[in-house]
């Protein structure tokens, strides 16, 4: 089952419940986990609200792509989903940019983001005390953001603009040729009360 397919049968089944019952499944699996999450911080020292925060990114999978209005029904193939998002002209630009450079250059472009985060980290880090590393994922997770959707095929390209370059008014326009001729036919007067 595709990813689509996922968000759209789990959005499906949250849809279908009583709706003063949706808020209060969330809330009950997000304090479950963070209940789990409280007994394994305590027990064996895992790191506090990580799991809680896991919950919310997952929920926030599923539901996101519904909410914006991504996932479509497949063309081709009935009962099937597709992800379709459209708008991001940019970031589709940025990378057929990417896939335009040689694979030296698309390696230097990834080693020089990765390498200013972490030395922007590292200064943040030793400067005032930043969490070490937190920048760094953070840029690897932009890079994700931004070339996933892409590489998965969700991306829709964006459509060309109409207007290309300055364009005359139209009143000094060539008319143009019309292929089809049209008979002349009479125009009906209204017919005056009797």
């Amino acid at each position: 089952m595709a990813y689509a397919e996922r968000v759209q049968h789990w959005n499906r089944l949250y849809d279908q419940a009583p709706e003063d019952l949706r808020f209060n499944v969330v809330a009950g699996a997000v304090v479950l986990i963070g209940a789990v999450n409280m007994w394994l911080t305590v027990t064996i020292g895992f790191p506090f609200a990580l799991l809680v925060l896991l919950a919310i990114a997952a929920l926030t999978a599923i539901r996101l792509p519904h909410a914006m209005g991504w996932v479509h029904p497949h063309p081709e193939q009935q009962g099937r989903a597709q992800m379709r998002i459209e708008g991001a002209d940019s970031l589709y630009r940025w990378n057929l940019w990417y896939d335009g450079l040689t694979e030296p250059q698309r390696s230097a472009v990834l080693v020089v983001i990765l390498l200013g985060a972490g030395i922007v980290n590292m200064l943040l880090t030793i400067g005032n005390g930043f969490p070490f590393g937190l920048l760094f994922l953070l840029a690897i997770l932009a890079l994700v953001a931004v070339r996933g959707p892409y590489a998965a095929g969700w991306l829709v390209p964006p459509a060309e603009p109409r207007l290309k370059g300055p364009q005359a008014p139209l009143l000094e326009r060539e008319p143009v040729a019309v292929s089809r001729q049209v008979e002349a036919q009479p125009i009906r007067r209204d017919q005056a009360p009797s």
